[in-house]
């Protein structure tokens, strides 16, 4: 249950064929679709384990956004929406409690090391979890101990992709400019898509919270903006479904992934189950500019 409607609309154009600065996604699709994906994945990958604990968060993150108590959304304006980036300690309470009900649901489906794992979580205090939800959101990741990063980023993730949105039904999105983090919870992508609607070849980003996509002009380091100096790399041939663009002048990269190519894929999933592209980028001296919800494991600079 969640309540909206006093966080004002903004009317957009009608036209099928209107570039859209920021895109909502569904986010109970998006986990579904997300799950379906890592069990395929598993069965090619030498991280086959792994990928099953993913997909069980994931599951549990899919039934969470359907049933889940959300309370109400406090960050809005009198007279547009205020992005979710500037939620304040009333969301922590929720999210928490979606941490507490994931971990409460994964338990029973894990063995002893990582129940373990779980029930140490559980037991942390409210100002412990609100600490490392604010580092992770920020980009933080090493001020968080690696073994719960997964989970708390899972239940931040159910609560920010259920108001993203409605947020973007709200905003004005005349005033959005290209920017390198999400411009409606503030955190960085997973990676690009290349898509075919509206119109073929558009890029967006996808946001590794709120699942929001924001579009992103080709051919420009998603991290620094600069259009030169920009190299795309790919294992097999030059229409890989997914390929790395790097920029050498901040020496950072993001992955692309043309889903007009393969629909069925899934940018966390991907990007998780093409790990050696990133090892061929970080030999080179290169270094991911994003965050996959599924592996926090890098330092992201702001």
């Amino acid at each position: 249950m969640s309540h909206t409607a006093e966080i004002p609309m903004v009317p957009g154009s009608e036209s099928p064929l209107e570039l859209k600065p920021i895109k909502a996604v569904d986010p109970k699709a998006v986990y579904h679709r997300r799950a379906q994906r890592l069990l395929s994945l598993a069965k090619d990958s030498p991280l086959a384990d792994y990928f099953e604990l993913c997909r069980r968060v994931v599951a549990i993150q899919a039934r969470l956004a359907a049933e889940a108590d959300f309370g109400q959304l406090l960050a809005w304006g009198k007279d547009e929406a205020i992005p979710l980036s500037h939620l304040g300690s009333e969301a922590d309470s929720y999210w928490q409690g979606l941490l507490q009900q994931l971990l409460s649901d994964l338990l029973p489906q894990v063995d002893e090391d990582m129940a373990r794992v779980l029930r140490l979580l559980m037991q942390q205090s409210p100002e412990q979890l609100t600490s490392w939800g604010s580092a992770l959101r920020q980009g933080h990741m090493s001020e968080v101990p690696a073994r719960f990063s997964l989970f708390i980023w899972a239940a931040m993730g159910v609560y920010w992709s259920h108001w993203a949105p409605m947020v973007i039904k709200r905003i004005d999105q005349r005033k959005v400019v290209q920017q390198n983090l999400c411009p409606i919870c503030g955190c960085h992508p997973v990676a690009s898509v290349i898509v075919d609607q509206p119109r073929a070849g558009l890029r967006y980003l996808h946001c590794s919270l709120c699942e929001s996509e924001w579009h992103y002009i080709r051919a420009h380091c998603t991290s620094c903006g600069q259009d030169k100096g920009t190299t795309l790399w790919s294992f097999d041939d030059a229409k890989a479904q997914v390929r790395i663009e790097s920029c050498d002048e901040c020496h950072g990269y993001t992955k692309m992934l043309f889903v007009e190519k393969s629909p069925l894929m899934d940018v966390a999933a991907d990007d998780l189950a093409t790990l050696m592209l990133d090892s061929e980028l970080n030999a080179k001296g290169f270094g991911a500019t994003t965050v996959n919800p599924l592996l926090l494991a890098h330092e992201t600079e702001q």
